[in-house]
């Protein structure tokens, strides 16, 4: 089984490529010894068919990466101050202390009248 990964904010998709917003837990994901930045000051540009193919990338909206995607080593560009200077860094990064199962879904909640009174 595998499921999709959302990594941040669309700011470009082009024909091969797309630009990430990312927010800092990302980027501690992506570069753990670079001192932390503001959320949404790094842009990451990536291989547009690491995207998700049920919801492909766009612009202003969530991009999602398609974990199984990532099983291989998948290489990025991360700006890391969003001023153009760039670094390549390995995208299974964002795999790291990630349950390889997806979470069950919210559980429905009893409601207190279907509960027996304690005996007396």
């Amino acid at each position: 089984m595998t499921y999709d990964i959302g990594i941040g904010r669309c700011t470009e998709v082009g024909e091969d490529t797309v630009v990430v917003k990312l927010e800092s837990v990302m980027v501690k994901r992506l570069s753990p010894d670079q001192p932390w930045q503001r959320s949404g000051t790094s842009l990451l540009r990536l291989n547009r068919n690491l995207c998700s193919a049920t919801r492909p990338p766009e612009p202003d909206r969530e991009v999602y990466i398609d974990r199984a995607a990532l099983s291989k080593r998948s290489m990025a560009a991360l700006d890391l101050a969003g001023n153009g200077s760039t670094v390549s860094v390995d995208l299974r990064a964002l795999l790291n202390d990630l349950d390889p199962q997806p979470s069950a879904g919210p559980q429905t909640k009893g409601r207190t009248g279907d509960r027996k009174a304690p005996s007396r």
